[in-house]
């Protein structure tokens, strides 16, 4: 007798543990289709949100007070420090015997120079000093970063309207996620309605009552 009701106990144990690991496999499942829904919302939000409001961009070069990132130039001098956009900008080079020069013409009309000594002062023999070359190659720099970013702006109403639609798209879309759903609530229904199920537990209870009869007592479970 005491077999009888161990295999009954066993038998309710073994299904209740393959019930167990079958529900957290779609449990996971469902995990992981939130979780990929979420990841993809986010990259959408942020290249949007990038869109949107492109910054500064990326640091691309630097030469005396003039820092050159991927969308403006940001000019720090010792009274202040301000940004030109690159949309729209032209600049230009010009040598002169004291100083090498960068004509900056915003798209504003606006124009500021950027100096840069060809030799030290002999006030100050520490000064940084540019040969010709290096503030040259730097005015292609800002060259080429101004047509790419003319490029990029021109192209930016469209490619907004894409991001913004692929967004909303995604944010409407819960169709991987239903499914883990469906597939979650399906077999969690199946589970209990499994007739192995229902023979177990009616095993398990024929034995307690023989158990009972024998021995007076109510075994548990």
């Amino acid at each position: 007798m005491r077999d009888i009701l161990a295999r009954a106990r066993r038998g309710v144990r073994e299904h209740a543990q393959r019930v167990a690991r079958d529900e957290s496999w779609t449990r996971h499942e469902v995990a992981s289709a939130q979780d990929a829904r979420e990841k993809r919302l986010t990259a959408l939000e942020q290249r949007v949100a990038v869109l949107r409001n492109p910054g500064s961009g990326i640091i691309k070069a630097q030469l005396g007070e003039l820092t050159l990132f991927q969308h403006l130039v940001v000019v720090k001098s010792a009274s202040r420090t301000h940004s030109i956009e690159l949309a729209g900008l032209d600049v230009r080079f010009e040598a002169g015997q004291t100083n090498h020069s960068l004509y900056l013409t915003a798209a504003s009309g606006q124009v500021y120079r950027a100096k840069y000594p060809r030799h030290p002062s002999p006030a100050d023999p520490q000064e940084q000093w540019f040969d010709e070359e290096r503030v040259r190659d730097f005015e292609v720099d800002i060259r080429n970063a101004a047509a790419k970013e003319n490029s990029f702006r021109s192209r930016l109403p469209q490619q907004l309207k894409e991001a913004e639609d692929e967004l909303s798209e995604a944010q409407a879309d819960t169709s991987a996620l239903d499914k883990a759903r469906e597939r979650q609530q399906r077999l969690h229904d199946l589970n209990r309605q499994d007739p192995r199920r229902k023979a177990a537990d009616a095993a398990l209870e024929e034995a307690r009552k023989e158990w009972e009869k024998t021995t007076g007592r109510v075994p548990p479970r």
